[in-house]
């Protein structure tokens, strides 16, 4: 019978929120680092999910981690899922490719962060926006100019970049890698954040940054983001219910006085959430192959949703005491906030729900 959550075995539980828990406050002001934070992770949890050169072989694992970091600190838990979604996409390079062989190793160690820039790949696949990026051939390789709105683990030079670009000519779309210290890519200054402050998260601007070829992951985008999308949004899910998880928790101990009125609204959740967990459970044991993409897209919608509604309800019934900015209860109000905008955004997920069959 599988567990009615997903977080990961007590023992290796209580290592990991052992180290994230004391860190979440630092990570919160964006004085505690994330480098350190995927360290540890490689180093003392993540190294039996890996099998060859498929870093995210054991996708159950992967998610059960991811949960359990959120569970302490939704920001590290970001951004780990932001690097090993790089490690994915890598993997969908040709097999003995210099991606594949060196650049997916160094990835894996945290000697470079991975930097997830495809929203706007994900929004161009379904129709919703053209790529705002453009790669018009140069010799052998593809010279690349425009802007992502929006990346993370953005801390130069250290950092490899995924993205898509639309070829000048037959607008064919192709993924590539930028590495963070190439002429060409400039990342802006790093905005206030809500939460995020640690993640090294900003805007790029590309500017005739030139793409060898053996930079290249893949020019089959149709087929690449068939692959990557099940993965992709399993792993946010799981985010959304650590998060959410911990709320309901934090909740429960909060309930008694006249806040029992909102046990009916407690238990409630925590269903959801049990049922949340068992589906994600289910759909990363075979890397969401068992599942439509539209029950996909809908556990993740229904993920971030309960977490916004788990960290309400924790607020509520903390009362004033959780509305102090340095409350854990206030962290998570503004860790939750993310969640709707995240790509892709409630707005876009609900676009597809509507739009698909």
């Amino acid at each position: 019978m599988e567990p009615p959550h997903l977080l990961l075995e007590p023992e290796l539980r209580d290592h990991v929120v052992g180290f994230f828990e004391p860190r979440a406050a630092a990570v919160d002001r964006g004085d505690a680092g994330i480098r350190e934070s995927l360290e540890f992770l490689h180093d003392r949890v993540l190294h039996q999910a890996t099998n060859g050169d498929q870093p995210n072989a054991d996708l159950v694992h992967i998610a059960q981690v991811i949960a359990t970091v959120a569970w302490s600190d939704m920001s590290s838990a970001f951004t780990l899922w932001c690097h090993r979604m790089v490690l994915e996409y890598l993997a969908q390079a040709p097999a003995g490719s210099p991606l594949r062989t060196e650049v997916l190793p160094r990835i894996a160690s945290v000697e470079v962060l991975g930097s997830t820039a495809l929203a706007g790949a994900m929004a161009y696949y379904l129709g919703q926006a053209p790529l705002p990026i453009t790669a018009q051939r140069d010799g052998d390789g593809l010279t690349l100019n425009g802007r992502v709105n929006w990346a993370s683990n953005l801390f130069v030079p250290d950092f490899l970049m995924v993205t898509a670009a639309a070829r000048t000519g037959d607008g064919r779309p192709v993924v590539v890698a930028l590495p963070g210290g190439a002429d060409g890519v400039c990342v802006d200054p790093y905005p206030q954040l809500l939460a995020l402050q640690a993640t090294g998260s900003s805007s790029v601007v590309i500017r005739d940054a030139r793409v060898e070829p053996e930079w290249i992951v893949t020019d089959d985008f149709p087929a690449f983001i068939r692959r990557i999308r099940p993965p992709f949004l399993l792993l946010q899910s799981s985010f959304c219910w650590g998060l959410a998880h911990r709320a309901v928790t934090e909740a429960r101990e909060a309930l008694r006085g006249v806040n029992e009125v909102l046990r009916p609204d407690l238990e409630r959740l925590e269903r959801t959430a049990e049922h949340l967990a068992v589906a994600i459970r289910r759909g990363a044991s075979d890397r969401g192959q068992s599942m439509t993409m539209r029950d996909v897209v809908q556990l993740r919608l229904d993920c971030a949703r309960l977490a916004t509604t788990a960290v309400a309800l924790e607020a509520k019934a903390m009362g004033g005491r959780g509305y102090v900015n340095t409350a854990p209860t206030a962290r998570r109000l503004r860790e939750a906030a993310f969640l709707p905008i995240q790509a892709p955004t409630e707005g876009q997920l609900r676009w597809e729900l509507a739009h698909c069959a």
